[in-house]
């Protein structure tokens, strides 16, 4: 009687402990075409994935261990759904991969590969984060990370419980070289406030030479939008603000962010010493005409310039899109956007495209998005 009075306690709290504990496997697959008006002097029709959003899969984990206390997990894969291999440098779970503790009164604090302030808070503000064009729509670049082209590994994040509609967030990640663990360090940090109908949010990230902590960065990669200041940069750092405000069938946006590249080193490839910086300011406005049909635009730009030899590049862009809802899974859009630079620099709606060999370039971009 007792043994068999065991067996079901213990059978009853292997059925609570297991109701209590939930793991999901999701994803988004995004693909369609992509015509240019020049890359490299020639226009180019190109099947792209990955431009709504990134394409991935992912599970993702929670196990309630009571008193408002969970432990948590989510690890991320990011593919190219047109040749089936890898993205972020082949990593396997390259987007995400980390596991922590919540608490509901304490907070949450994880461990392991994660996004940046500036890519996770910022640029939900911009016209790639709030857009069904999405990467097409990066900052020029991507210099301050707006359209999460890399992400920090062997990071420590703490975010905050939320307080009168104000969230904190911290993150450090470890340097990986030995004998100089602050190399490849990086830190940041977000503040964010919701109320009601409007948001905001301010961020900030650093990090020790940037082309060896994030190598999968764009900027860290010869190209003709920043002129490998990436590449050669001691320092990377990059503080931004952004804020929306939805009033019925409409949404506005904007944000601001200012990024530097610093103790350039000339046999790096810079060519020259001293610091390059840009400051990008963007404006967006989303506005559903119907349930399922809505349509967006934005217009952003950037003013670069390097200390030591005065060069400004300056590049406008101009973005628009419309989105139509097949099912609240599946949707099919329309995007189109234009950058022209000014100071003597070429259009490069990177990493989308490769470089124009003008100051001009379009991008007009037909398709499909899957959630699953």
């Amino acid at each position: 009687m007792c043994l068999f009075g065991l067996s079901l306690g213990c059978l009853f709290a292997c059925q609570v402990a297991h109701a209590q504990s939930s793991v999901t496997l999701y994803g988004i697959i995004d693909d369609g075409l992509t015509w240019s008006s020049n890359q490299g002097g020639h226009s180019a029709w190109q099947m792209q994935g990955s431009i709504s959003q990134g394409n991935r899969w992912g599970l993702r984990g929670l196990e309630d261990l009571g008193d408002g206390w969970s432990a948590l997990f989510k690890l991320e894969n990011g593919f190219n759904v047109n040749t089936g291999t890898l993205s972020q440098g082949g990593r396997l779970f390259g987007r995400q991969a980390y596991v922590g503790l919540s608490s509901t009164r304490y907070g949450t604090v994880t461990m392991g590969r994660q996004g940046e302030a500036i890519g996770d808070y910022i640029g939900t503000f911009s016209a790639n984060g709030m857009l069904p064009g999405g990467i097409l729509f990066p900052h020029p670049g991507d210099l301050d990370n707006n359209g999460i082209d890399f992400r920090l590994n062997n990071t420590v994040k703490y975010v905050s419980p939320t307080i009168a509609g104000l969230t904190g967030v911290a993150m450090y990640s470890f340097g990986g070289v030995a004998g100089d663990f602050a190399r490849t360090s990086a830190k940041s940090f977000a503040l964010t406030y919701a109320y009601g109908g409007f948001q905001f949010a301010g961020a900030y990230t650093s990090i020790d030479h940037p082309a060896q902590a994030v190598p999968e960065g764009l900027w860290t990669a010869s190209n003709t939008v920043n002129g490998n200041y990436g590449l050669a940069a001691g320092s990377y750092k990059v503080i931004g603000v952004g804020a929306a405000y939805n009033f019925g069938r409409a949404t506005i946006s904007a944000d601001w962010t200012h990024t530097q590249f610093g103790d350039l080193d000339p046999t790096l490839g810079a060519k020259i010493g001293g610091h390059a910086t840009f400051n990008i300011g963007e404006i967006v406005g989303l506005y559903k005409l119907t349930p399922s049909l809505q349509l967006g635009a934005a217009y952003s730009y950037t003013a670069g310039r390097v200390s030591q030899t005065g060069y400004a590049p300056g590049y406008h862009e101009g973005d628009a899109s419309i989105d139509y809802l097949l099912s609240v899974r599946t949707d099919v859009y329309a995007s189109a956007t234009y950058m022209h630079a000014t100071g003597g620099a070429v259009a490069n709606l990177a990493p989308v495209l490769a470089a124009s060999s003008s100051p001009n370039q379009v991008a007009l971009r037909i398709g499909m998005r899957h959630k699953f």
